[in-house]
């Protein structure tokens, strides 16, 4: 046992310092070992008597516990599926600014009740932003009234002339919301199908 042979390099250290002779210096060190050697075993007793920490079979829920104490609104579900995404549908393009959003993403989370399963499928309505103050060709990613990210900035004047060349101010694509279900602390992400022009 590890305590034990600490216990016995001790007593040989001291056994050794009382072989020494006698110097001022040496006989209050002795006294004050005479006083530490007990209390080193005592506490090496109570540290071997300490209970063992178990490592938690289950991992908290921190999408779950961050999306409960969010104070507001709620946010009414549209999309009665989200846990299967629809055929042949491939969501290659990767929304922006989704961690300033955060909020909004777990009330989405929350209305869905995609704690356990990560996603939310549905649709997403691309809307031009001319007044952002960043960039006039803004395009922000809005899912069911919650404005969850942006078209990133080098895409933003080809998106937006899309929208334009349709003659509209926004347009609906389909919008895939994912965490990982398995990371104590996950980043919630927007992806899109969506083929800039």
């Amino acid at each position: 046992m590890q305590w034990g042979l600490l216990l016995l390099t001790l007593i040989k250290e001291m056994k050794a310092l009382t072989n020494v002779p006698s110097t001022p210096y040496i006989e209050p060190m002795n006294s004050y070992l005479l006083f530490l050697l007990p209390l080193a075993i005592f506490l090496l007793w109570i540290i071997g008597r300490a209970p063992k920490s178990q490592p938690s079979s289950q991992r908290p829920d921190f999408i779950r516990q961050a999306s409960d104490s969010i104070r507001g609104p709620e946010v009414p579900v549209v999309s009665a599926s989200n846990s299967e995404a629809p055929d042949e549908v491939e969501y290659n393009y990767d929304v922006v600014g989704e961690s300033f959003r955060r909020d909004g993403l777990l009330a989405l989370v929350r209305s869905h009740k995609a704690f356990d399963t990560g996603e939310i499928y549905g649709s997403a309505v691309l809307e031009l932003e001319p007044t952002n103050e960043f960039d006039p060709t803004a395009v922000k990613v809005v899912v069911e009234g919650v404005h969850v990210g942006y078209i990133p900035k080098f895409d933003s004047p080809a998106v937006t002339a899309m929208i334009k060349k349709r003659g509209k101010k926004e347009i609906e694509v389909p919008v895939r919301i994912g965490f990982d279900t398995n990371s104590p602390e996950p980043l919630i992400g927007v992806k899109l199908a969506l083929t800039v022009e």
